[in-house]
């Protein structure tokens, strides 16, 4: 046995290649990024032969990832909660296929949300599939229910989530690691695949096929179901049942308030599916668990529905405590204090938020900008991010909106704003609409050769792979001008006067020729080794005298390396956050920012 330091997201990486997964496809997403990235550390440290690396987006990760289970390979896939409805068509197919091997689908949710656009609730996307659903509650349960759920996938032949959350997957702890399958001892042979039995009957099953492959699959959810025991602890007449990180909550207040003769509180490791229990000699029954009442549905007790459990927001140590003291249980001060939230902003230097700035300063403030899911939602905070919806939606808003306005009659400039990790993902689909429909609209594509918002993934425009394997880079330009946008420049945001020359290139192209245009910003993330070594590194100053106060470079900027001294009226640099990159030279209308070399 050995006992190693780790995230829940390295957690379930260690207890995936354990138990034999040499195949794991994904696309990155906070809270789930860290699984991919720990797997391929333990293959390249112990050699192991495999295939794990990214996707360009997650219904693709998971048809790779389900393709490879079908050749008899343990295969994962993993993502985010939102990712999830991006796969969910060969999620709920998988399930009346079945596996031939273990695939086991590990999706992380964000209940809050800290950074999602929803707190969904995975378990009731798997209860719908008709997929079993692991939910551990600690990070060492994250390892131990990784091979569970690859055991459970084998033994059935059936798909199996592995749901973790935000608190389980970034948490940290010493975990115990058995070895039942030693890292060093994990035999790297592969199934031969040349004697691929076809089985048109569930491969490319028809409807009718598919209506028996629905009837084996319910028979296997009950063989499942009637396993699926609870845990108990404690030994009082009031029944709480939990799940995930809610139930560690629970039982630590539990013992810090002295409750445990008044309560016995249930342990839910697989929330779906659930057999009917006899509860009878229990006072009352309450399910308290997160997001959804998946476990409250399947066992008809009390809790989100009757108003006992938050319908939103995550069910904090806070709430849960919250949550006994409506139940009579514990009667407390409330005394809390939340200290002023900062709210997040593009680092200093940031190639967006200087892009932006030019957008608006060509487009101007009644233009309608269409944003996507990225660092560059952050622009919000400057004014050049008017919706927000989900992966692509920027160019499918921009197609929209012109459209409707259009017939109206009325003349409105739009700007779609996308990344180029997301244009990959899911913004190709609405631009060839676009351009079949000759919408006129401008699309900026804020190219930073990273997907920097979940922690600095590679994307398709690397050479490389994340494990240095050579791969053929895919161009931008390429693409756009394949699929017939005639209007097409590349230029970094750095370059501030190209950049306001393109744009007003592009506003007149839009309204003369009646057909969408494409702006490529590119400059590296400044968040990377390479895109800060090869940044500028100028110097600047305020100039005291200049500087009227008008906040434009904090209110039409926001750069965080620009404070502002509200006792002198002055804006001022903050040396130790300013990086160098001199952009805030072209926004001071008085020109009170200067270059000092």
């Amino acid at each position: 046995m050995q006992k190693l330091y780790l995230s829940g997201n390295e957690a379930i990486a260690y207890g995936l290649i354990e138990a034999g997964i040499k195949f794991i496809s994904g696309y990155p997403g906070t809270p789930s990024s860290e699984i991919i990235p720990t797997a391929q550390k333990i293959i390249k440290e112990k050699g192991i032969k495999a295939f794990i690396d990214w996707a360009v987006n997650e219904k693709v990760a998971y048809e790779i990832a389900y393709a490879a289970s079908l050749c008899g390979i343990k295969a994962a896939v993993t993502m985010k909660q939102v990712g999830l409805n991006v796969a969910m068509d060969p999620f709920i197919n998988s399930a009346y296929v079945g596996t031939d091997s273990a695939m086991v689908v590990i999706s992380v949710d964000d209940p809050g949300p800290h950074s999602s656009q929803t707190e969904q609730d995975s378990r009731f996307f798997a209860m719908g599939a008709k997929i079993p659903v692991f939910d551990p509650s600690t990070i060492q349960e994250a390892y131990e229910f990784a091979k569970k759920a690859v055991e459970l996938s084998e033994k059935y032949s059936i798909p199996v989530m592995l749901r973790s959350s935000t608190r389980v997957s970034h948490g940290r702890a010493d975990v115990k690691m058995e070895q039942l399958m030693p890292l060093d001892s994990i035999k790297v042979n592969f199934k031969t695949l040349k004697d691929w039995e076809k089985k048109l009957w569930r491969y490319a099953a028809t409807p009718r096929q598919r209506l028996m492959l629905h009837n084996k699959l319910n028979r296997i959810i009950s063989e499942i179901e009637s396993l699926n025991e609870l845990k108990f602890f404690f030994n009082g007449p009031l029944l709480l049942i939990s799940s995930g990180a809610v139930f560690s909550y629970l039982y630590e207040l539990i013992e810090e308030y002295e409750l445990q003769d008044k309560v016995t509180l249930a342990k839910v490791d697989m929330p779906y599916p659930l057999k009917n229990f006899d509860f009878s000699n229990f006072q009352r029954v309450i399910t308290i668990e997160e997001s959804t009442p998946v476990i409250e549905l399947q066992l008809c007790t009390e809790g989100r529905r009757n108003g006992i459990v938050p319908k939103e927001g995550e069910l904090t140590i806070e709430v849960c405590e919250d949550i006994l003291e409506k139940i009579g249980l514990i009667k407390r001060e409330k005394n809390f204090f939340s200290p002023p939230l900062k709210r997040p902003s593009l680092c200093p230097g940031c190639g967006h938020r200087i892009a932006l700035y030019e957008v608006k300063r060509v487009f101007g403030k009644k233009a309608i900008y269409n944003g996507d899911i990225g660092c560059y939602t952050l622009a919000l905070n400057f004014n050049v991010t008017d919706t927000v919806l989900c992966m692509g939606a920027s160019i499918s808003f921009g197609f929209g909106m012109k459209k409707a306005f259009s017939l109206a009659e009325k003349q409105q400039d739009i700007v779609a704003i996308i990344g180029d990790s997301t244009f990959f993902h899911s913004g190709i689909p609405p631009l060839i609409d676009s351009i079949h429909y000759k919408v006129p609209f401008l699309i900026v594509i804020l190219d930073n050769k990273s997907v920097a918002m979940t922690g600095n993934q590679k994307t398709l425009s690397d050479d490389k792979s994340s494990l240095g394997e050579i791969t053929v880079p895919i161009c931008i330009e390429d693409v756009v001008k394949g699929i017939g946008v005639k209007f097409v420049e590349t230029v970094d945001p750095y370059d501030f006067e190209n950049s306001i020359k393109i744009l007003k290139e592009a506003k007149k192209y839009l309204k003369e020729k009646a057909e969408p245009a494409v702006i490529i910003f590119r400059h590296l993330c400044i968040n990377t080794k390479e895109g800060l070594e090869l940044n500028p590194k100028y110097r600047v100053k305020i100039s005291h005298e200049l500087c009227k106060g008008c906040k434009v470079c904090l209110i039409e900027f926001e750069c965080p390396a620009i404070e502002f001294k509200e006792e002198e009226n002055k804006a001022k640099i903050n040396d130790p956050l300013c990086i160098g990159c001199g952009c805030c030279i072209h926004i001071c209308p008085k020109k009170a920012i200067v270059l000092l070399e």
